[in-house]
């Protein structure tokens, strides 16, 4: 009874996902037996089954009903549809990302699955025409530096800078009207914060599951932030990002004041290398 409510559009991703594992696996054997067969088989229900790449994020702040991450710069592998239904275009948009994945790209190279599924919608702003929604595909660190060249149109290799994002999470299936529930209920819960610079008529859906996944399910809302450079500067101490302090490579700790004692502590190194007093005044 439980399996009858998992969308039909899941039993066709297991099979696609089971068999292009499975697939690659043979290609790697030189001799194919019966074995070999339910081998590979058996391995592509691991990977479909098993862990995957996550996109890395850093949680900078707790707050009642979500949560402030930072997530570092990486390139994503995105395809665009216009419609009014995300449920309606999710499929479709999926379909050409996984075939991407599959090895339909130029060089023909097959690449691991990533988590989650993120994606973009912007509504018409004059509320009358289709939204445009962008799904992506995490590109595997494996491959971050040199994405395969996709050779079609339809995806484009999109290189994201660092972004702030305000997220809801939330568990089931989910349609329209469960989104639209979730992004007012995010809303409501940002605004009672009297968070600032805060885009809300823009946000990201993304999946963390396959859709035969039963109980556990990992779903998000994510507003974008526009952070100022105060902002950042913390994001940056908590992420443990290393810059150079005049001359002096310094790797952020915990607290802006641990910097700071950290390169003084440096700075007078060199001062007493100098023969110098703290002032800079030459010693006797």
């Amino acid at each position: 009874m439980i399996l009858g409510k998992i969308p039909r559009d899941g039993y066709l991703a297991i099979n696609s996902y089971i068999a292009a594992r499975a697939n690659l696996h043979l290609k790697n054997q030189s001799h194919i037996t019966l074995n070999g067969i339910m081998a590979a088989v058996l391995k592509g229900i691991r990977a479909a089954f098993g862990d995957v790449e996550m996109a890395p994020y850093t949680v900078l702040v707790e707050r009642e009903g979500y949560e402030e991450r930072l997530y570092p710069a990486r390139k994503w592998a995105c395809t665009t549809m216009k419609g009014s239904s995300l449920k309606e275009l999710m499929t479709p948009m999926f379909r050409i990302l996984f075939n991407y994945i599959s090895g339909k790209n130029s060089p023909n190279v097959r690449v691991d699955m990533t988590s989650p599924v993120v994606t973009y919608v912007e509504p018409d702003p004059t509320t009358r025409g289709p939204a445009t929604m962008t799904m992506s595909f995490l590109v595997p660190a494996d491959h971050q530096h040199n994405p395969p060249d996709p050779g079609h149109k339809s995806i484009f290799i999109e290189d994201r800078p660092s972004i702030t994002v305000l997220v809801r999470q939330f568990g089931g299936y989910f349609n329209d009207e469960v989104l639209t529930r979730e992004v007012k209920a995010l809303t409501d819960s940002v605004k009672k914060q009297d968070e600032k610079g805060v885009i809300f008529d823009k946000y990201y859906v993304a999946g963390y599951d396959p859709p035969f996944k039963l109980i556990g399910r990992r779903n998000e809302i994510w507003f974008i932030k526009t952070v100022t450079e105060g902002e950042e500067n913390r994001h940056k101490l908590a992420t443990g990002i290393t810059q150079a302090y005049d001359g002096v490579q310094v790797e952020f700790l915990e607290s802006a004041g641990a910097v700071e004692d950290k390169v003084k502590e440096k700075d007078m190194g060199k001062l007493e290398a100098k023969g110098c007093t703290e002032d800079g005044q030459e010693g006797a």
